[in-house]
């Protein structure tokens, strides 16, 4: 009798325990909206007032956002959409998912790992979950629930059907097929108005599922958190190659909700992470899960006056160098006025070896250049990088590089390259060689985000972002113009250059565009810090 009393008073302790630690639904409820081939630059180009409004905070008075312009595809799988598609449902990496690129869907170790949906019906038998998409390969992504409604049709009715679903629904994963399409048929450009159209008509879309949250009858009363993050981006036609292949590999991420802090998330946010943040969001265990919750922590990045820790300047104007009139020529109404073309040459940057880097590896350079369309492979524009090995510490950012998914051999474009700590290195790009001149930037902030960017003639400003926190910056080698840290790599640069400075502490992206802005206007930093 006393071994029967003891057996049910533990039985229902344990249950009491398993009650307790059980995850509660309450009002929460969950929208994950998935974009399809969108990369990070073109969002802030493109005409998307109601995707703009969730990350400034403005959309619901009560509701806020921690979104990234630098978010990252999975890292052990190209920038494929079968592979990100997958550890966004699943909140795993491919090596624990098995999907490694596009037509392996189908063999996903779903359930060890299930689709997020079927993890929500199991905890909540009340909940109602349904998963939309056009994207054929998402049915094989699996819930092993029965009760997760799966619909797949076009954009148009998908998104029809999911904002009818959501009318009473307390789960929802939509996937958006729309960029994609534009990108592989018209280029993955925010120059490209087929593109950008194509982005104009998501941002209907989310707009049209939103609208149907915000009219349910008890919405006021509801607490929903929405993600929406892309599976990859894209470079000409194309998205694959290394998983850090720069337009290709850069991704937005936005979380949002009423207890999500507002600004730029912390770190570097992955496509495994929506899931976990979703799961977490719930109650519901992520041990055995590779992703982070996001929306807690967001960066706290200064913004400083321009004259503060910097390094180095010139303007080839009042600081030039000895000119000799074979290999360093000085320009007259060129650039700003005055700029260095060099032919073959090389320039050493007095002082660039004794570098004091805020935090070890935050640092910014930037230039303008104008690139002439002959030159050898691997010619580089300015470095401090012996680059015998990529892996040495140090930058070098080249002019010629056939890179990732590069189609046109003859057209090589403008890459960067910087040593690890892990004995590896970032090869990182690639920006199209243009005509004319070309602002270029690199930083790596406090938040151990690197950005590297572009701005055209033509006023875009585009960028590519990595995870920056293992780069060794300081190579102990000086920084040269047209050659690397050694001042005898093979491949010999010309053209010119003009505005390269260099400070001892990173920006934010927002700042280094400022400065393109400034100087797009004729306005070099130069005259910039007299008016700081």
């Amino acid at each position: 009798m006393k071994k029967s009393l003891l057996c049910a008073l533990f039985m229902l302790a344990a249950a009491a325990t398993a009650w307790a630690d059980a995850p509660s639904a309450g009002n929460k409820k969950v929208l994950m909206i998935l974009l399809d081939g969108v990369r990070a630059d073109a969002v802030l180009h493109g005409d998307m007032p109601t995707l703009h409004s969730l990350i400034n905070g403005s959309w619901q008075k009560e509701y806020k956002a921690a979104s990234t312009d630098a978010g990252m595809v999975v890292q052990d799988a190209p920038p494929h959409s079968a592979p990100n598609h997958v550890s966004m449902a699943t909140g795993v990496t491919a090596v624990k998912h098995r999907v490694f690129t596009n037509g392996m869907t189908q063999k996903g170790k779903y359930k060890r790992y299930p689709h997020f949906l079927g993890r929500l019906a199991n905890a909540f038998p009340e909940f109602k979950c349904g998963y939309f998409y056009v994207w054929k390969h998402a049915a094989n992504i699996l819930s092993f629930n029965d009760r997760v409604i799966y619909k797949r049709a076009g954009d148009p009715k998908m998104i029809n059907e999911a904002c009818e679903f959501l009318k009473n629904g307390d789960a929802a994963a939509v996937s958006i097929n729309q960029p994609d399409y534009y990108g592989h048929k018209a280029q993955y450009y925010p120059r490209n108005p087929s593109y950008m159209m194509g982005l104009a008509s998501v941002d209907r879309y989310i707009k049209q599922l939103l609208d149907t949250i915000v009219k349910r009858p008890n919405f006021a009363q509801e607490d929903w958190l929405i993600t929406i993050a892309a599976d990859h981006g894209g470079y000409h036609y194309r998205h694959g190659g290394r998983p850090d292949s720069g337009n290709m590999t850069t991704i937005p991420i936005v979380i949002v909700g009423k207890n999500v802090k507002q600004g730029m998330i912390k770190g570097t946010a992955y496509p495994q992470d929506i899931a976990v943040t979703i799961l977490k969001y719930f109650g519901i265990n992520t041990r055995k899960l590779d992703g982070r919750k996001l929306g807690d922590e967001v960066q706290n990045i200064s913004c400083k006056p321009l004259k503060d820790d910097l390094a180095f300047y010139f303007d080839f104007d009042k600081n030039a160098p000895e000119f000799n009139q074979k290999t360093l020529i000085r320009e007259t109404l060129s650039g700003f006025s005055v700029s260095m073309t060099i032919k073959q040459g090389v320039w050493q940057i007095p002082g660039s070896e004794k570098l004091k880097l805020a935090n070890g590896n935050n640092f910014t350079l930037t230039f303008w250049a104008k690139i002439p369309k002959e030159l050898p492979a691997e010619a580089i524009i300015i470095g401090n990088k012996d680059m015998k090995n990529p892996a040495n510490p140090g930058l070098a950012v080249i002019a010629s590089r056939v890179g990732d998914e590069q189609k046109d051999k003859t057209a090589p474009g403008i890459c960067l390259s910087i040593g690890c700590q892990d004995g590896k290195s970032i090869e990182f790009g690639q920006f199209d060689r243009t005509d004319g001149w070309n602002f270029y930037a690199v930083t790596i902030n406090e938040n151990g985000t690197m950005y590297f960017c572009n701005g055209a003639e033509s006023g875009y400003f585009y960028h590519m972002a990595f995870d920056g926190s293992k780069a060794v910056i300081d190579s102990k080698l000086p920084f040269f113009i047209g050659q690397d840290g050694t001042g005898k790599h093979p491949a010999a640069f010309s053209g010119e250059i003009d505005d390269v400075a260099f400070w001892n502490r990173g920006m934010s992206r927002a700042e280094l565009q400022k400065i393109f802005e400034a100087g797009r206007k004729g306005k070099d930093i130069a005259r910039s810090l007299a008016e700081d």
